[in-house]
């Protein structure tokens, strides 16, 4: 599966089927969207029915998944996990806990932003860099950086924005790393390795990041 070249063997990530987004979720998981439009539904329903069958191939106990009070989801123990959708796409990557920390993942359709909107993701060395390479997907940072945050706000439980990291994207091996900028008011963890990697299939954007122990193999 293409998907797979995001994140390292161990980690399973499910591309929600048709199927996922109308089937009906446990009594505490559909507690949740009550009185959620129809479109928050079906968007719930194939994140967590993604995530479900990721777990049971990793033979995860069963049971729901709730979310805690910054509204992530509460994974079972000893288990990792990021969900993401789009209008039309919704992947979840789960993982077992032990070399591997955390991950995140984002989809984005290949269309661009809207007219004004980038200029409160990027920084200008990063308009610079997808000014001179037109080929890379026009959601390409914003969507770096989204995956980037779900893999470092369960550690952190802070919120940082857009403009608080700088990417560097290496177009070859559709990767990328990040370093803070001058505006980040955030401590990012030294002791963790950190892995981005993007990827265009099927009409979509995908990046997914990890962080893994310092001395782990991750390939």
């Amino acid at each position: 599966m293409e998907l797979s070249t995001l994140f390292p063997p161990d980690v399973v990530i499910v591309n929600a089927t048709d199927e996922m987004w109308t089937t009906p979720l446990c009594r505490e998981e559909e507690k949740l969207i009550e009185g959620s439009v129809a479109k928050r539904q079906s968007e719930f329903r194939a994140g967590r029915n993604a995530a479900h069958a990721a777990l049971r191939r990793l033979d995860a106990p069963p049971g729901p998944l709730l979310r805690n009070e910054d509204r992530q989801p509460v994974w079972p123990q000893g288990f990792l996990g990021s969900i993401s959708h789009c209008n039309d796409s919704c992947v979840a990557a789960c993982a077992v806990a032990g070399d591997l920390v955390s991950i995140g993942v984002d989809v984005e359709p290949l269309k661009p932003l809207s007219t004004g909107v980038a200029r409160y993701i990027d920084t200008d060395e990063e308009s610079a860099f997808m000014a001179r390479h037109g080929e890379l997907p026009r959601r390409l940072i914003f969507s770096a950086k989204e995956s980037l945050y779900k893999c470092y706000y369960p550690l952190i439980r802070r919120f940082f924005g857009f403009h608080s990291v700088s990417l560097d994207i290496d177009i070859s091996n559709r990767q990328f790393i990040f370093t803070p900028t001058e505006t980040c008011k955030v401590a990012f963890p030294q002791a963790l390795e950190f892995h981005g990697r993007f990827l265009v299939w099927e009409d979509h954007l995908y990046t997914g990041c990890f962080l893994t122990a310092v001395d782990s193999v991750t390939d």
